[in-house]
């Protein structure tokens, strides 16, 4: 299905492309919410990468969250593990307003249900929204933080406390 014309009708074609992941890759989870006629959110996990990561991947998930730009924002949201030969393996995306703890919760909460119920480690930069969600869904004690936003935190903090490496 080709879309022409102004970008905010793009947007219309979302649930109709949900429709076509769920229906095209068995045990997909696809799914587009809006309020009225505007678009709210997104979320998609193929079958195919629930069942992998249910079966083959190490039960670890990094999640992480990109600002989109241009004319609509929002942020790209991303659970990603690590297979059995360390190589990164997609495992659940979502399109939201932003990097909140509201969003987070929600995308954590539907990951979690796609999962089976599984409680792998968390693996993330110590964002506010994500600390929330983890604790709430996962539990604190399957939360774990990444070395290198640690590294860059701290440093971030000496250099404002003009302190010295």
């Amino acid at each position: 299905m080709l879309v022409m014309g102004r970008p905010e009708d793009h947007y219309k074609v979302l649930p109709w492309m949900c429709a076509a992941i769920v229906r095209a890759n068995p045990d997909s989870r696809a799914f587009c919410e809006v309020e009225g006629s505007r678009f709210k959110r997104m979320f998609a996990a193929y079958g195919a990468s629930l069942n992998g990561f249910i079966l083959g991947c190490q039960k670890m998930l990094f999640v992480d969250g990109t600002h989109l730009s241009r004319l609509y924002k929002g942020t790209l949201m991303a659970a990603t593990a690590l297979d059995a030969d360390n190589h990164l393996f997609d495992v659940a995306y979502a399109v939201v307003a932003g990097e909140n703890k509201e969003d987070w919760l929600w995308f954590l909460t539907v990951v979690h249900e796609c999962i089976g119920g599984l409680k792998p480690v968390i693996m993330s930069d110590r964002n506010e929204g994500v600390l929330y969600a983890v604790a709430k869904v996962f539990g604190v004690e399957n939360h774990s933080y990444c070395v290198r936003h640690l590294k860059e935190n701290f440093l971030g903090r000496a250099a404002k406390l003009n302190i010295r490496r």
